[in-house]
C-alpha cells in the first residue's frame, strides 16, 4: 500500500484451492487500466491512484484490502476493496455473481497467465456455464514481498450465475492466527 505497514491479507492458500466463492458484501473502487495481450502496462500507477483516492478521505479502505486485476487483451481493470458505501458512487463496484477460484502456486504474473487456459478447460468440463471475466488476486503488495516473500496468485473466474440468496461474505477470522479473509461456500 502507499504508506505505513503492509495490509495485504494473510490467507491460507488451501482455503482457496478450486472453490466456489462469493464476493458479495464487498465493494471495490475500480479504475480501467490498459493491457497489451494480457500484460498490464501501468497497473502499479493505477493502483497507487486508487489508494490516493482512498487516502483522500472520500472512501475508507478496509483492514485487509483485496487487490484484483481484471484480465483482457487490450483493456482491463484494477480494483481495491473498500468499506461498503452508504450510497452508490461512481467507480465503486460490487459483485453478486458466483466466482470460482484456482490457486496458482508459482509466484508471478507469467505463471498465472499460463494457468488460465487449464482453469478455463476445467470450468468448461465441470459445466459451470459462461465465464464473464477472469480476475487475478495479488496476495502481496511490493512492500511485503521482502517481508513475506513472493506467494502464488489466486485466479477468480466470474461466472454468469448470480447469487439467489445473500450468502455469507468473505469474513475476517480475527481469532484465528495467520488467517485473514476466508471464502465461504455457496
Amino acid at each position: 500500500m502507499a504508506s505505513g505497514e503492509c495490509r495485504c491479507p494473510k490467507i491460507e492458500l488451501e482455503d482457496w484451492r478450486d472453490r466456489e466463492v462469493s464476493l458479495a458484501g464487498h465493494q471495490f473502487l475500480s479504475s480501467p487500466t490498459p493491457l497489451f495481450l494480457h500484460v498490464p502496462h501501468r497497473l502499479r500507477q493505477d493502483l497507487e491512484a486508487l489508494e490516493a483516492r482512498v487516502e483522500a478521505g472520500r472512501y475508507r479502505g478496509n483492514g485487509f484490502p483485496l487487490v484484483l486485476h481484471r484480465d483482457g487483451w487490450f483493456s482491463g481493470e484494477v480494483l481495491v476493496s473498500i468499506d461498503p458505501q452508504p450510497q452508490p458512487a461512481a467507480g465503486v463496484r460490487s459483485f453478486q455473481n458466483v466466482f470460482y477460484s484456482r490457486v496458482i502456486d508459482k509466484p508471478g504474473f507469467d505463471a498465472a497467465l499460463r494457468g488460465m487456459p487449464g482453469f478455463y478447460r476445467d470450468l468448461h468440463a465441470a459445466g459451470v456455464g459462461r465465464i464473464l471475466a477472469m480476475y487475478f488476486w495479488y496476495l502481496n503488495c511490493p512492500r511485503c514481498l521482502g517481508e513475506r516473500g513472493a506467494r502464488g496468485i489466486i485466479l477468480l473466474a466470474q461466472s454468469a450465475r448470480v447469487l439467489a440468496a445473500e450468502p455469507c461474505p468473505l469474513r475476517d477470522a480475527a481469532g484465528a492466527p495467520g488467517r485473514g479473509a476466508l471464502p465461504c461456500g455457496i
